[in-house]
């Protein structure tokens, strides 16, 4: 189903990493992210903080699970008036595969994966 899509207003700050803003009917949106952050306390380089193997990272090999496809279920819809009208959207952030969409999609697969390390100062003796 084509529908027009009318917005009159909207306000996004921030669009990041592998994520859409759609403003009307897609066939097929796929998002995917892969994500290594390192904070430590002090500036410390080792030279190879531009890459890192996933192996070593259970969380990145580790299949995403997916929902299985519908079956047995019939529809029909009758838009009597085939427009989807937005009055104001004011949007934050869209971040790390997400999607805001006004419209339909027919298909979409988004995936994410966060490892954060934190490497805090060490612990004062409290003596």
């Amino acid at each position: 189903m084509i529908r027009t899509s009318k917005v009159k207003f909207m306000k996004v700050h921030s669009v990041g990493i592998t994520s859409t803003l759609q403003i009307g009917d897609v066939e097929e949106i796929i998002s995917k992210v892969k994500i290594l952050a390192v904070q430590r306390y002090l500036s410390l380089f080792f030279g190879n903080e531009g890459s890192f193997n996933q192996e070593d990272f259970p969380l990145f090999q580790q299949p995403i699970p997916h929902l299985l496809p519908e079956t047995g279920v019939s529809s029909a819809f009758f838009h009597e008036v085939p427009v989807i009208r937005v009055r104001a959207v004011k949007i934050a952030g869209v971040s790390s595969s997400s999607v805001f969409q006004v419209g339909s999609t027919r298909r979409m697969i988004s995936e994410a994966r966060v490892k954060h390390i934190r490497k805090p100062p060490p612990a004062r003796n409290s003596q």
